[in-house]
């Protein structure tokens, strides 16, 4: 389940995904799979469930990311979170940056 949205539940991210609003800074060719994305948070039950499908590519974060999680949106896209007691907390969209 969703808990919560880094920006708040009044943010970018949180109106897109409640009211559809479309945002500058959310890329238009990453919509489609942002939403399936974020609706497969708020279906998820546990962490476990995270894992499938493969093209999800859950990980656990490390690093000054430690405690956080992360699934690909894209090959630049993630979503940042969370995931405590069965909810992904403080949501957030990363454009991902490769070294």
């Amino acid at each position: 389940m969703i808990g919560s949205f880094k920006d708040g539940q009044n943010g970018e991210l949180a109106a897109f995904y409640v009211h559809g609003t479309r945002s500058a800074q959310i890329p238009a060719i990453i919509e489609k799979p942002l939403r399936r994305k974020l609706s497969l948070l708020a279906a998820a039950s546990s962490e476990k469930s995270l894992f499938s499908p493969p093209g999800n590519n859950y990980e656990r974060l490390q690093g000054n990311l430690a405690g956080w999680s992360s699934i690909r949106v894209s090959i630049q896209w993630r979503l940042i979170f969370r995931w405590r007691d069965g909810h992904a907390y403080d949501i957030y969209l990363d454009p991902h940056k490769y070294r």
